[in-house]
């Protein structure tokens, strides 16, 4: 019985995805993705495993509640920031429906 296996390095991981290898070898040593480990430094990736990373970092987008006010945020001047902070807040590019609560 024959049994082979399609390993990838840390390195060719984060070619794939476009990181940084000390990210993906991170993201291993926090635990949060499973790989396999073979001595002191020598971590591998199955497939499935570079397809649970993926899953730990995709992003899903949320669209806006039909029924929701446009004006729902709150304003940075009810929130007691400072003038700095709300000048900083200012030259930042907004998202539509983004008010300073003026």
């Amino acid at each position: 019985m024959s049994i082979q296996y399609k390993t990838v390095t840390p390195e060719e991981v984060a070619k794939s995805l476009g990181a940084s290898p000390w990210w993906v070898r991170e993201q291993v040593r926090r635990g949060r993705v499973p790989h396999l480990r073979f001595g002191r430094g020598r971590i591998r990736f199955l497939p499935e495993h570079v397809d649970a990373l993926v899953r730990l970092v995709t992003v899903q987008g949320r669209k806006p509640a039909d029924d929701a006010p446009a004006t729902s945020m709150v304003g940075l001047r009810a929130l007691g920031a400072t003038a700095r902070s709300i000048g900083a807040h200012e030259r930042r590019p907004h998202v539509e429906g983004d008010s300073l609560g003026q």
